[in-house]
C-alpha cells in the first residue's frame, strides 16, 4: 500500500505533466498552429431616410439577421447626409466610410458592404428582392474562417467611449499591415432603426502580427451622445487590391 502522503504527491506529479503537455489538436486553442474561429459577418448598410429603397434594404437585413442569428450577422446602418436628402440620423464619419469602401466611387444608397469592399450589393427594388441577394452575399462569407480572435470591452465615462481590445493571430500564418477601428450604434427600438451608426472611433494601425501573437488596442471616441445606450462592434481589417477586407469582428461586452 502507498502511504497516504506519497499518493498526494503522486497525484501533484500527474497533474504538473497534464497541464504541461495539454493536447494541441483543438482548433480553438490559439496555442494550436492549426486553430481557427468561425468567421462573424459584418454588414454595413448605406442608407438615406428620405430615399424610397433604403427601408427595403434594413428590413430585409434585419429579416436576415433573425435567420442566420444576430451574433453570426452584425448589422451597422450608416445614414449618410445628403444636401437634398434629409436624414435626422445623417452621421459625417459615415459618409467617410462609404467613401472608404466604394473605391470604384460608385456612391448610390442602398449599398451594403459584407466584410468589405470586395462583397457588395447595391439597390433594393422591393424587401423580398434585397433580402434573396443578401443571403447569396451572407452564404458566400459563411463558409469562411477567420484566424483573429477577438476580446473587447467598453468603458463608459460621462458621455465618454472608450473601446480596449485583445487581438490574437491564430494559426501558422504572419499578416502584414492591418488595422483596428470600432463603430458605435444604436438600437432605437423602432423597425428598420435597430442598428443606427452613432459614432466611429479612429482606426489603431499596425504594421503587422506574428502567428500566435497577441496585439492591444485602445480606441478612443471622445464625447458621444448617449454613451451608455450604444454597442460597440470591434473589427480587424486589412487593405487589399480589392479596398477593404474585414477579416473578423466583435462586440464589445
Amino acid at each position: 500500500m502507498i502511504p497516504r502522503s506519497r499518493t498526494w504527491m503522486f497525484g501533484l506529479v500527474l497533474l504538473h505533466c497534464a497541464c504541461e503537455t495539454p493536447e494541441r489538436n483543438n482548433p480553438l486553442d490559439p496555442k494550436n498552429s492549426r486553430s481557427e474561429r468561425r468567421r462573424v459577418i459584418l454588414a454595413e448598410a448605406f442608407v438615406n431616410e428620405a430615399t424610397r429603397y433604403s427601408p427595403f434594404a434594413l428590413t430585409a437585413l434585419d429579416n436576415l439577421a433573425a435567420i442566420v442569428s444576430p451574433e453570426q450577422l452584425v448589422i451597422v446602418e450608416h445614414h449618410l447626409p445628403h444636401p437634398n436628402f434629409a436624414d435626422i440620423f445623417a452621421l459625417a464619419e459615415s459618409r467617410d466610410r462609404y467613401q472608404d469602401l466604394a473605391i470604384d466611387n460608385l456612391l448610390a444608397v442602398p449599398d451594403v458592404f459584407f466584410n468589405g469592399s470586395a462583397i457588395r450589393t447595391q439597390g433594393a427594388h422591393n424587401e423580398a428582392n434585397a433580402q434573396s441577394r443578401y443571403r447569396g452575399a451572407v452564404d458566400a462569407e459563411l463558409g469562411k474562417s477567420a484566424h483573429f480572435t477577438i476580446e473587447a470591452s467598453k468603458s463608459v465615462n460621462g458621455n465618454a467611449l472608450a473601446v480596449e481590445a485583445a487581438i490574437a493571430r491564430l494559426g501558422d500564418s504572419d499578416l502584414g499591415a492591418f488595422s483596428v477601428l470600432a463603430i458605435a450604434f444604436e438600437d432605437l427600438g423602432t423597425a428598420r432603426h435597430h442598428h443606427v451608426a452613432r459614432k466611429i472611433f479612429p482606426r489603431q494601425n499596425f504594421n503587422g502580427i506574428l502567428a500566435g501573437e497577441k496585439k492591444r488596442a485602445q480606441l478612443s471616441a471622445g464625447a458621444v451622445t448617449n454613451a451608455e445606450r450604444l454597442s460597440v462592434v470591434v473589427l480587424v481589417e486589412q487593405t487589399t487590391g480589392t479596398g477593404r477586407e474585414v477579416l473578423q469582428v466583435a462586440l464589445a461586452d
